[in-house]
């Protein structure tokens, strides 16, 4: 017995001990840069904490850099290609060409050498930068360079090292921990752009923001790109790096951007991630194709940064008026970006254009039937135009030009107003008193419509349409519906989800990005549809399943009220997988479940439930493969039906599930059963069971969202 007992003990130690053994087989890690391997380092590279640790001299020396230790070697100068990065062996601030910024991981000394994060110090210098699981290999391609310029590093500051502070709950500025050197010069030559920034942008304390979404020239209709928080903004740095990418980074700041940012010249490729996250630090990279100027700018309000890739400048304000509406002209060198602000009501409306040179002045309106006159200015790299109203606050709208916008105050609609930076429709309750117990909503978010009906006896408030643009909200139009009620219908350029609320003073529709108001959100996609029906047999179609099916999960997830769930089609159209992909990423989806009916001729008997996963780890922290085994290990146990296990899609580029290789967050494709076979399509053609199967699905979502992994 005592031996059967002793055999135990070991068997027991040898199974604890086997997560230390197989770290301990794992082989060394290896490096490669430009498809050649580094071999013989006096220190082979490290892995801690996933983070790729090696010696500075065995990358930089190799290509050319220049590699040495200051403050008795407690910090590592690399100069390369004309940029200074210095290092400070456990200080996580490092300075590039005199400016700080923040690593994720600090230098090191391990087994009594000097170590530095690869990935952090190559991509400062514009190495691409790729990691082989199966060769465990750091992968290096050096920038292009084009001689011309004769190479001098210089003697770059050395700053003496300070103690890493305790950063507080609200981020400081590093320039409050250590002194400001004098920076080196910033990259330049005949291909770099030229930064024409007009002011600096000061830090300001405030609670942590999130990024939450990037507007292009493509949505704004301006050369200018707008970086939204959904509060104000700490801080904002900007600055060069060689292979002319500009970058900017957003400090106290959460990164929720999703999707493709899509580019315009000058700018060929826009990349975002979460750079660091003690402090919250959100990174913005413009690869820029050029010699061309750009400026970088913060709103008024503090939640706007605007890239801008051309100077504008207000020349002239002409304003013109009529028996029913006054309008303001604002010619600029292109089209002006415009946003506006009700918050001196009911004295003036102010106009604010971001990125912009006030050249014009104030003065009288000829004979304004809303404005008394108006006044100009400028705040840092704003602009505004001040309209002072006389007795009756007006409804405004915009129409854009080439080169212009005007703005236009008229009466057709009485206490309407839009505040451009907040986003939101305000009816002023001295005009109209709604029962906003009765008002009701229509979320018609595939065709990017919302309609809002008032309670009766909102007439009051006039009919009309407000010209939004401003990269969200296109158009509000108040009109009477057939019961003789007000609607208020916002046509948006992109899904947004609205609330509404009232103050003491009005009722207010708030138009917000579904990021910003939701915890959680979800994507159902039915499978197939229209013109592509899918599988059929035994009376089974699959694209009319698994709609059917889709429904009923919608019902548990709008039950729930820390989730926002969307579809990708509601009824039987034809919709493109591509589309799919791309509808679930514009949403910032957590996650992307599609549905779809299983079929294999010629074998009957087959039956059961799979779920299949790109290979591609779309997330650090949870993997496709990871949600899909939740959603399986849940089918099987609510329905009770056959396990038929993960499937994997095809990892080669450009094959695969498309749904699942072009979704930006964890997505699976669930085969509900298989139509084939007479008992499964017989279980799957009742009401039951749909609903079992739904359940079973809802059930695997909450799983989801209440891991670790997708907490927010």
């Amino acid at each position: 017995m005592k031996r059967m007992l002793y055999i135990l003990m070991a068997a027991v130690m040898m199974v604890a001990l086997l997560p230390s053994i197989a770290q301990a087989t794992l082989p060394p890690a290896r490096l490669f840069v430009d498809n050649r391997e580094l071999t013989g380092l006096d220190s082979p590279p490290v892995i801690r904490n996933n983070i790729t640790m090696v010696p500075a001299r065995a990358v930089f020396e190799y290509v050319g850099g220049v590699v040495s230790g200051a403050n008795n070697y407690t910090q590592i100068v690399i100069n390369f290609r004309g940029d200074v990065l210095v290092m400070t062996i456990g200080h996580e601030w490092a300075q590039l060409n005199g400016q700080y910024i923040f690593m994720s991981a600090p230098p090191a000394i391990i087994n009594n050498r000097t170590l530095i994060p690869l990935r952090f110090a190559a991509e400062a210098f514009g190495f691409e930068v790729d990691w082989d699981p199966h060769l465990r290999a750091a992968i290096l391609f050096t920038p292009p360079y084009e001689p011309g310029e004769p190479y001098d590093p210089g003697t770059p500051y050395i700053p003496e090292p300070t103690p890493t502070p305790t950063p507080p709950d609200v981020f400081q500025p590093p320039a409050d921990h250590i002194a400001d050197p004098t920076p080196p010069p910033t990259p330049h030559g005949p291909d770099m752009a030229h930064d024409i920034s007009t002011a600096p942008i000061h830090f300001a304390p405030h609670p942590t923001t999130t990024i939450a979404s990037l507007l292009t020239p493509r949505e704004m209709g301006v050369s200018a790109y707008s970086i939204v928080a959904t509060s104000p903004i700490t801080d904002v740095n900007h600055f060069q790096l060689y292979g002319n990418r500009l970058i900017v980074d957003i400090y106290n700041a959460t990164h929720a951007l999703n999707g493709t940012l899509y580019a315009s010249s000058p700018v060929s490729r826009i990349s975002s991630s979460q750079f660091s996250n003690a402090p919250n630090v959100t990174r913005v990279v413009f690869h820029i194709e050029g010699p061309a100027d750009f400026s970088v700018s913060l709103s008024y309000d503090r939640r706007i940064v605007t890239v801008a890739f051309t100077s504008n400048t207000v020349s002239a304000i002409m304003p013109t008026s009529n028996t029913h509406s006054d309008s303001f002209h604002i010619q600029g060198n292109f089209q002006p970006s415009v946003r506006m602000s009700s918050g001196g009501y009911p004295r003036y409306l102010t106009i604010y254009l971001d990125n912009t040179q006030m050249a014009a002045h104030g003065q009288s309106m000829p004979v304004g039937v809303f404005a008394s006159h108006f006044v100009t200015g400028q705040t840092n790299g704003v602009a505004y135009v001040r309209v002072y109203i006389r007795d009756r606050w007006p409804a405004v709208s915009l129409a854009h030009g080439v080169d212009s916008v005007s703005v236009t105050l008229h009466g057709g609609l009485s206490g309407v107003t839009y505040d451009f930076p907040a986003r939101e429709l305000r009816l002023c309750k001295s005009v109209v008193t709604i029962d906003t117990a009765r008002i009701q909503t229509l979320d018609e978010y595939l065709i990017n419509r919302f309609t809002v009906t008032l309670s009766p006896g909102a007439s009051g408030l006039g009919y009309g349409m407000l010209y939004i643009g401003d990269g969200y909200v296109r158009t509000v139009n108040l009109q009477p519906n057939t019961a003789g009620n007000t609607e208020i219908v916002f046509e948006t350029s992109r899904v947004m989800t609205f609330t509404v609320t009232e103050t003491a003073t009005h009722y207010v529709i708030a138009a917000r990005l579904p990021r910003e108001a939701h915890t959680f959100i979800v994507v159902i996609d039915p499978g197939h549809g229209g013109q592509q029906p899918g599988t059929s047999h035994h009376g089974l179609v699959e694209k009319d399943l698994v709609l059917t099916i889709s429904h009923m999960v919608m019902e548990h997830l709008n039950n729930n009220p820390n989730i926002r769930a969307y579809m990708t089609r509601h009824d039987d159209v034809t919709v493109l997988n591509s589309w799919r992909a791309e509808f679930a990423n514009e949403k910032g989806a957590d996650l992307f479940i599609s549905i779809h009916a299983n079929a294999v001729e010629n074998r009957p008997h087959v039956n059961g439930i799979e779920t299949w996963y790109h290979p591609s780890a779309n997330t650090v922290s949870f993997t496709n493969r990871q949600l899909a085994a939740i959603m399986q290990r849940n089918m099987i146990r609510v329905t009770g039906a056959v396990d038929r296990g993960l499937m994997q899609s095809d990892p080669r580029p450009g094959r695969g599930i498309i749904v699942l290789r072009d979704t930006d967050m964890p997505a699976v494709l669930l085969e509900v059963g298989f139509l084939t076979n007479q008992a499964e399509a017989a279980r799957l053609a009742t009401a039951a069971y749909q609903r079992t199967v739904a359940r079973a699905i809802y059930e695997g979502i909450l799983e989801a969202f209440n891991s670790n992994q997708l907490r927010r």
